[in-house]
């Protein structure tokens, strides 16, 4: 079901849409006990019956053959029936304005779209070695396959010209504000570590002094400066097998003697202190219990620290905001377009028409 690789703008100028309304209709109507005959969709006095919808739905599964496995066939036709309906409302929307301003694709355009899709896809599993290939590997058939690229780039020509026309943004000062936030923030949150690895070294001394009682002062510190919900039990944190912490407090847990308190230990959630009450090994099968695996009881207090986080370069933040808002000014005239246009659904796919226009 590789339709994107023709549709190209079509294709995504619904999944714009799809971001756009509430959610993706559904309904729980076999196909067979839908009229055929009825029209959920019309735009611009154009119909989709079911009979059509289901037609194509039907021959994408078919080409699949069988590398969608059955129990999930049933959900894979919803999924289609659902985009295939927003592309039809998209794309003929789309299509109607774009004839309406004039626009025009050439045969240059269409000779340079057709050698990218191919040089796109060459290396790929059964991938076509020319455009006509790919035409003709099109589920819905050639004539489809032809009309749908040639409307994907009347769309996207519109697109790249219409958004165009509200000029370039300089991102410039928005991004250096970014990076600026980010190294303040990577600051603050050294200041927070450097602070946390220091009380959390106090306490390992106070643990540390002779004759007292490593177990209950243990629990009294957890109780007093954990920032885990554990604290509450002493910071106790039951048994627990291989894995089943993070990498670092795994490896210092099964490691430490019983009754050993850690140095301190780092992980992303701060700073740790661990204390082992318990080690069960592991077990081998017997004719009646099954292999057990190691195990280990301890008790731990965390002191969070902040997080610090790369410093990006500014060109690489400004390229991520023109294209975010290049998709956002995209979005933007879509919806406008849907708004202008006449478009008439059923119920079941009343959520692929335009948001209301705020007031």
């Amino acid at each position: 079901m590789k339709k994107t690789n023709i549709v190209g703008a079509a294709v995504l100028a619904g999944a714009i849409m799809a971001g756009c309304s509430k959610e993706s209709a559904t309904t729980e109507t076999a196909a067979a006990e839908r009229d055929p005959n009825e029209v959920v969709i019309e735009v611009n006095g154009e119909k989709l019956t079911n009979a059509a919808l289901d037609s194509d739905i039907e021959k994408i599964v078919a080409a699949q053959g069988d590398k969608v496995p059955a129990d999930q066939v049933e959900y894979m036709r919803q999924t289609l029936r659902n985009q295939l309906a927003q592309s039809f409302v998209v794309e003929r929307s789309l299509i109607a304005k774009a004839k309406a301003e004039g626009y025009v694709v050439t045969d240059d355009e269409r000779k340079e779209k057709s050698d990218a899709l191919v040089k796109a896809n060459a290396g790929r599993d059964g991938a076509p070695k020319t455009f006509d290939e790919f035409l003709d590997k099109f589920p819905l058939g050639r004539e489809r396959a032809l009309s749908e690229f040639n409307n994907g780039l009347l769309i996207e020509k519109m697109l790249k010209s219409e958004t165009a026309k509200s000029g370039e943004t300089d991102y410039t000062a928005e991004a250096q504000k970014i990076i600026s936030n980010i190294a303040s923030n990577n600051a603050a949150n050294a200041s927070s570590e450097t602070e946390a690895l220091a009380k959390i070294t106090a306490l390992k001394n106070e643990l540390s002094e002779p004759g007292i009682d490593v177990p209950a002062k243990f629990a009294e510190l957890a109780k007093a400066n954990s920032a885990c919900p554990s604290s509450a039990k002493g910071g106790d944190l039951g048994e627990f097998t291989h894995g089943q912490m993070v990498a670092e407090f795994d490896k210092a847990a099964f490691e430490l003697p019983v009754g050993q308190v850690s140095d301190p230990i780092k992980t992303q959630f701060g700073y740790h202190l661990i204390l082992v009450t318990k080690k069960t090994p592991a077990a081998e099968a017997t004719d009646d219990t099954p292999a057990a695996p190691e195990k280990v009881q301890a008790s731990h207090i965390l002191l969070k620290a902040g997080a610090t986080q790369p410093v990006p370069k500014l060109e690489e933040v400004v390229e991520f905001l023109k294209k975010r808002g290049e998709r956002d000014k995209v979005q933007k005239y879509i919806i406008e377009v849907l708004r202008a246009t006449d478009i008439k659904t059923t119920d079941e796919f009343k959520s692929l028409l335009p948001p209301p226009e705020e007031k």
